[in-house]
């Protein structure tokens, strides 16, 4: 991830606070559904993982209900196609604008240390088909 270590990149990084991250994420993915993506998770115990790379990105939503503080992110344009990570423990979630020719960039971290990675093409290089939107 060369391109999100850019220094001036880093300090446009927002953080979005707990109460607002419903909202965020359903404003995130109505902006840049359809965005191809690619998702990596960095974990202490093991090591760096790509999950999917160069797949539609369908959507991303929180889940605060009873403490639970999960995110889910969905990729994929057909019902075989679909794929669905899951992130439990949720404490942060960061954002970092589009900039250039390098598309928006979320990071999600969790209790364990584990920060999970999504960076997206500009929404409209690869859209889905209308009416394959999962409802969350």
């Amino acid at each position: 991830m060369s391109n999100t270590s850019a220094s001036p990149r880093k300090m446009n990084m927002q953080e979005i606070e707990p109460d607002r991250r419903i909202p965020f994420l359903a404003e995130f993915t109505r902006e840049n559904r359809g965005a191809h993506a690619r998702l990596e998770v960095l974990a202490a115990d093991q090591g760096y993982q790509v999950e999917t790379e160069n797949r539609p990105f369908d959507g991303v939503s929180a889940d605060a209900k009873d403490g639970e503080h999960a995110v889910w992110i969905s990729f994929g344009s057909t019902p075989a196609d679909q794929l669905t990570h899951g992130i439990n423990r949720v404490t942060a979630i960061h954002m970092l604008p589009a900039s250039g020719d390098t598309g928006v960039v979320l990071a999600v971290d969790a209790a364990d240390g584990t920060r999970t990675i999504l960076e997206l093409t500009a929404p409209d290089a690869y859209a889905l088909p209308a009416g394959t939107a999962s409802r969350h």
